[in-house]
């Protein structure tokens, strides 16, 4: 039986500037961390979930780095609004190469005025 880990929605303040957000890793947990790389391999295959509005939801895109060895896949859960604001709700399943068990975020992100995607 694979034993995943069920961290739950990620919250990160408002503070977040636009240029900050890329660098922050909202993956990072004790035992558990994704190199620069990997979120770049992972923004890259969620990118449409966020610019095309007509991915269908339980869309699943695949990532992986041979660099790092880490990959996942995400799924489009759902499209909703918080606060006026379009918001996408992304399921991440992550495999680390050194750790047996897979490791289970939901990520909840909205789009600001200036037209970038914030963490919720």
């Amino acid at each position: 039986m694979i034993l995943t880990r069920i961290l739950g929605a990620v919250t990160v303040t408002a503070l977040l500037l636009s240029s900050a957000a890329a660098q922050v890793n909202p993956f990072s947990r004790d035992g558990f961390s994704l190199t620069n790389s990997d979120i770049a391999k992972l923004e890259e295959a969620t990118r449409p979930f966020y610019e095309d509005a007509t991915v269908p939801l339980k869309t699943t895109r695949a990532w992986s780095n041979p660099e790092s060895g880490n990959k996942g896949t995400a799924v489009l859960i759902e499209r909703f609004e918080y606060k006026k604001l379009p918001c996408r709700r992304i399921q991440h399943d992550i495999k680390l190469k050194k750790m047996a068990d897979p490791y289970h975020f939901v990520i909840d992100r909205c789009q600001v005025a200036d037209g970038s995607w914030k963490f919720l």
